[in-house]
């Protein structure tokens, strides 16, 4: 009796041990499910024991991206033995301001992952979103997995000027320089332009650059014989590499010779 006890306590132990690799199998992780042919819908019955060789689950690493700027990802394919088809991939959940591309991306049979690139927009939110991907096969059912998406706020800089008035006469050049405050990690060159310059009034050079390095740059204002008189404001646009433009009001006045 006890022999057959003994026997019977092996045979459940080892019927529960398929049952439980079966359903590892065929479950997925804390983010995700599988989908496939092998796949059973939420709360129906496990599947035998081998149904998951014909399942797939998808892996997704978090992406980092900054305003105005982009990052690739991938998406992850583990496959069960007998599952050999294409997959479809969609996004659900992506914030505001940010653009997939490929928009129609495909796990071909054959490949273990499918890269992509996310850009955001320089108006894009910054905070951490979850982003759900669905994997769709031409049979069976979905998988799902998600991931966590950061929106960085942007390296930014900002325009200054030494004065907050310059004042010249007509006929007069006065040296006037911009500077640049730099956040942390903006590297960038910026590229700077007056705009609204009143009649007969004149920047020296008209485009100049703020190279990456540089505190500053210098120009020479030229007020004509005939330049108008008053007081001006003229808008100064500092433009870089990628991300928005910074802009700054330039004050000055121009007085009788």
């Amino acid at each position: 009796m006890t022999n057959t006890h003994s026997m019977m306590a092996r045979l459940t132990a080892g019927a529960l041990a398929l049952v439980l690799a079966a359903v590892g199998l065929v479950g997925c992780d804390r983010a995700g499910s599988a989908g496939g042919p092998g796949a059973t819908a939420p709360g129906a019955k496990q599947p035998l024991y081998g149904q998951a060789d014909d399942t797939f689950n998808l892996t997704a690493p978090a992406v980092s991206v900054k305003q105005g700027d982009a990052a690739k990802g991938a998406i992850g394919i583990k496959r069960g033995t007998n599952f050999d088809q294409d997959v479809t991939l969609a996004f659900e959940g992506l914030p505001k301001g940010l653009t997939l591309d490929p928009t129609g991306l495909v796990l071909k049979s054959g490949e273990t992952d499918a890269k992509f690139t996310l850009t955001a927009g320089d108006d894009a939110a910054p905070g951490e979103y979850t982003v759900k991907v669905v994997g769709h096969p031409g049979r069976g059912g979905d998988a799902t997995n998600q991931f966590t998406l950061t929106v960085a706020k942007k390296d930014s800089f900002t325009l200054s000027m030494p004065f907050w008035t310059t004042g010249l006469k007509q006929g007069e050049t006065k040296a006037v320089a911009i500077t640049i405050t730099r956040d942390k990690r903006f590297d960038q060159d910026v590229n700077v332009q007056f705009d609204g310059l009143p009649k007969g009034v004149t920047v020296e050079p008209a485009d100049a650059v703020i190279k990456n390095g540089e505190a500053e740059a210098k120009f020479v204002l030229k007020a004509g014989d005939d330049a108008g008189l008053g007081d001006f404001a003229v808008k100064v646009t500092g433009h870089p590499t990628k991300g928005a433009d910074a802009t700054h009001e330039f004050k000055f006045t121009v007085a009788k010779k």
